[in-house]
């Protein structure tokens, strides 16, 4: 019940001014979008909150997304990677604050943290191995140092599935992330 006490705050009861003028005082500290007493601790649960309270509780957070709120990037993305299952049908209008897309989750590849849906590190990983951007290689490093097994999963999944585009470039990316994690741990 600790989490109960937890203070997410938005304009609202106090204008966004005075927030800001709180934050200014060393009275808040900002959480994303939102703001938080100073004597709170930035946890994933204060995070999954400020962000449920802008994204809403249909969206998942995925990506960096997900990983700001298990505490794997310090500091929130710009515009947060968020995710809907292929099954719900849900439109969402377009926003500038998030990058939305449809896909199929596997039974545990979701939490639920603070009443946002968020993917666990082990989709996080797998979801990296798929996604060619320039710094995902610190991203799945940050994971693969955390839990070096999760490489092994993540392979193991993704050889399991049949007719998986991008097969092969997502276990050789996996292969050079765990090399490189290997690398990191004997120096």
């Amino acid at each position: 019940m600790a989490h109960a006490m937890a203070s997410v705050l938005s304009p609202g009861p106090l204008p966004l001014a005075e927030l800001h003028a709180a934050r200014l005082d060393g009275e808040l500290f900002t959480v994303d979008e939102r703001f938080s007493p100073v004597d709170e601790v930035e946890t994933a649960w204060l995070r999954a909150r400020a962000l449920r309270s802008v994204a809403g509780s249909r969206m998942i957070a995925e990506l960096d997304s997900a990983m700001w709120v298990h505490g794997l990037l310090a500091l929130p993305p710009s515009i947060h990677t968020m995710c809907v299952p292929r099954s719900d049908r849900v439109k969402f209008p377009p926003s500038p604050r998030f990058a939305l897309r449809e896909v199929t989750h596997e039974y545990g590849d979701t939490a639920e943290i603070a009443g946002l849906r968020v993917t666990v590190p082990a989709r996080i990983l797998y979801d990296l191995a798929f996604v060619d951007r320039e710094d995902d290689g610190a991203a799945a490093l940050s994971i693969v140092e955390r839990d070096p097994q999760l490489v092994l999963a993540c392979a193991r999944r993704i050889s399991q599935t049949p007719n998986l585009p991008g097969k092969g470039r997502a276990l050789s990316r996996l292969e050079e992330w765990a090399r490189s994690a290997r690398e990191l741990s004997r120096r």
